[in-house]
């Protein structure tokens, strides 16, 4: 009732929009850098975010120079989605440095999650500046586990001797350390 009302708009369409959005699997659904694909306004609001903190830093600042801001992309599985989305935030500080008379320091790099983005790493290298490693996520999509339901069953793998070690817990070097080293 509160988001209607914040919104301004009637409850039963609040409903029908939460419905619409409900995913069977949200783990491999509508997140990350699909989310901002479908809602560019949501990259650039958090782009927006990001170098106005910035830019408020630097006027604080001592010396008076922005810090430099790291922007990433998450969940990246292809280039035309990191190339799409770079896009929106290269505007994004283009019109912040307008706005406020300002002159940023930024790189836009991408969180490598997937399996896929391990085995593009070296294309998507050619726009991302940096790389960040989500072990958890990539964990989660090597496996085909979810963080959250594995619990039910992993202490009995654990107990016949499949897995040594929650790969929660402790990194598989063998298979999600290899997509890593892969990507490197």
């Amino acid at each position: 009732a509160s988001v209607a009302k914040a919104a301004q708009v009637p409850m039963e369409r609040v409903r029908r929009r939460a419905a619409e959005l409900q995913e069977a699997n949200p783990m491999l659904g509508h997140r990350g850098c699909r989310l901002a694909v479908t809602y560019p306004e949501i990259c650039e609001m958090q782009a927006r975010a990001i170098f106005e903190a910035a830019a408020e830093a630097g006027r604080s600042a001592e010396n008076g120079r922005p810090p430099i801001a790291e922007v990433m992309v998450p969940l990246v599985a292809t280039m035309q989605e990191l190339e799409m989305l770079k896009k929106v935030i290269e505007r994004t500080a283009e019109d912040v440095q307008k706005e406020c008379g300002v002159k940023l320091n930024y790189r836009i790099g991408t969180m490598i999650e997937l399996p896929r983005a391990c085995l593009q790493a070296g294309a998507l290298a050619k726009e991302a500046e940096f790389f960040s490693f989500g072990t958890n996520d990539l964990t989660q999509t090597t496996y085909g586990l979810s963080r959250d339901d594995a619990g039910n069953f992993l202490p009995e793998y654990k107990a016949q001797g499949i897995f040594e070690q929650d790969p929660f817990v402790s990194l598989d070097q063998e298979g999600v350390g290899e997509l890593i080293r892969i990507a490197v």
